[in-house]
């Protein structure tokens, strides 16, 4: 996870990765067998993504703790992108389904019976690259969809209407676990367990030539949305219908739980059942 969410900062910039600093604190009575299996670990995301670990250090500590920075270059001359530059009227778009994260998180905090979840997420570095070129701004959804949508409401001061059902971008796991667990489906989009997607806003004018080049490298983006200039959030339920919610508040319930999985669970509940009121 540490070479994961350090390789997927790059990929929001669309920057091409060179490599890894790594930080580990380690407890001096650290076992050697789990030791080895975590640098075969990040041995194995390395590889799998293409880059190496350029360097770091190695300490004792009270308790295991790892950290990382990841290094890329963007070539000169070439566009850059940020989680800046969505204007009322570009396009939302993902670069895949959603909601493993916390479908996973469900399943091994509440113990889901039955409901084994795959959970491996993996940086999105060529869609990235592609974004930055086409794109107007991006953020990964490693703190889950609704952190990443307020984050660009509020560095951009525009709204978004989610025109799409939910069903079609959340992850099909998720809908399997909401299912069973008979909770609402934009919950799984809400936890901060990210599954390090792209969310990313595209100018209607790039939407052919991006697309196209999507095609070409076998990827399939998912439109989500809209911007819109007043500073609200409209979602589109499985059914079709649609009701107003608040990316902002549905981020802060985490951190507002204190990190407690029960509590922040309550809080999401609590805002479904406003969402409800306010829809009638």
């Amino acid at each position: 996870m540490t070479v994961a969410v350090n390789l997927s900062d790059l990929a929001a910039v669309g920057a091409r990765p060179l490599g890894l600093l790594l930080s580990e604190n380690l407890p001096p009575n650290f076992p050697p067998e789990k030791l080895s299996a975590l640098q075969k670990g990040i041995a194995a995301a390395c590889q799998a993504m293409g880059v190496y670990v350029l360097g770091g250090d190695t300490n004792t500590s009270s308790c295991w703790q790892m950290g990382g920075t990841a290094v890329g270059i963007i070539p000169p001359g070439e566009p850059l992108i940020s989680r800046k530059g969505a204007r009322a009227g570009h396009l939302l778009y993902a670069s895949g389904p959603m909601g493993l994260g916390s479908a996973y998180a469900f399943t091994m905090l509440f113990g889901a019976t039955g409901q084994a979840v795959h959970y491996r997420p993996t940086p999105r570095l060529d869609a990235g690259a592609l974004v930055r070129r086409l794109g107007s701004s991006c953020i990964d959804t490693s703190d889950g969809f609704f952190h990443a949508l307020a984050n660009l409401m509020e560095t951009n001061a525009v709204g978004f209407q989610l025109q799409t059902p939910l069903n079609a971008y959340v992850h099909p796991d998720a809908q399997r676990i909401s299912q069973a667990g008979q909770l609402p489906l934009w919950i799984f989009l809400a936890g901060p367990h990210g599954e390090f997607e792209l969310l990313f806003t595209l100018p209607p004018e790039n939407e052919t030539e991006f697309l196209k080049a999507a095609t070409d490298i076998q990827w399939k983006p998912l439109k989500i949305g809209v911007c819109t200039a007043d500073e609200q959030c409209t979602l589109t339920q499985p059914d079709g219908a649609s009701r107003m919610v608040s990316p902002a508040a549905i981020a802060n319930a985490f951190p507002e739980a204190g990190g407690d999985p029960k509590v922040f669970l309550q809080k999401l509940l609590t805002l479904e059942k406003d969402y409800q009121t306010a829809g009638h």
